[in-house]
């Protein structure tokens, strides 16, 4: 599974991906955009290479020591065109000592939505189940996914359906620590049950 992958920005080999596995990003490492000048993309991925026609889903168990401000894992979709780059990424962030589901969609600019883990999984190493899907109605759905299967709503990205079909893409896992006060300490973030259609 790990040959049909490739990173950018890893400073490790790309681990097995085929059960558990974890990516270690340094501090001073993020994916976010924000008017009118921070343009930040030097977290590691590891993804394979899609189209946006064939793509179907991507979901994924996220979890880590989540310790200090904005410390994030999870699922990351990047379209990468001459012109522009857009991403989409969901997975856990830590804010406020509360480690919760955040999702960012970036066309022009990101935006940026919080909500709180699932009770059922705060016990259990702070662990979130995400998943992104190509949905029927021409969005990206972006999904918060319960134990038992349940799939919550965590964002309709309408945007997705004007990206052209055969438009290339990642779609894989990141981890970043952007460490706004200076932390030292690299994250260790650890990934299970990838699942990418």
């Amino acid at each position: 599974m790990t040959s049909n992958f490739k990173a950018i920005h890893l400073n490790h080999e790309i681990p097995d991906l085929s059960g558990s596995f974890e990516i270690t990003c340094s501090p001073g490492t993020d994916i976010w955009d924000k008017p009118p000048a921070t343009h930040s993309f030097n977290a590691p991925i590891v993804y394979r290479t899609n189209t946006v026609g064939s793509f179907k889903s991507a979901k994924v168990t996220v979890s880590a020591r989540w310790k200090d401000k904005y410390d994030q894992g999870g699922l990351c979709l990047v379209i990468r065109t001459s012109d522009i780059t857009r991403w989409v990424k969901t997975g856990i962030e830590f804010l406020d000592n509360v480690p919760l589901v955040g999702t960012v969609a970036k066309d022009r600019w990101a935006d940026w939505s919080l909500r709180p883990l699932l009770a059922e999984t705060m016990s259990i190493e702070n662990t979130a189940i995400v998943e992104m899907e190509n949905a029927s109605d021409g969005s990206l759905w972006i999904w918060l996914v319960s134990e038992s299967g349940k799939r919550l709503p965590l964002r309709e990205v309408t945007w997705w359906g004007d990206v052209p079909k055969e438009t290339e893409i990642w779609i894989g896992v990141y981890a970043a620590k952007p460490a706004p006060h200076g932390e030292k300490d690299d994250l260790v973030v650890k990934f299970d049950g990838l699942d990418i259609q």
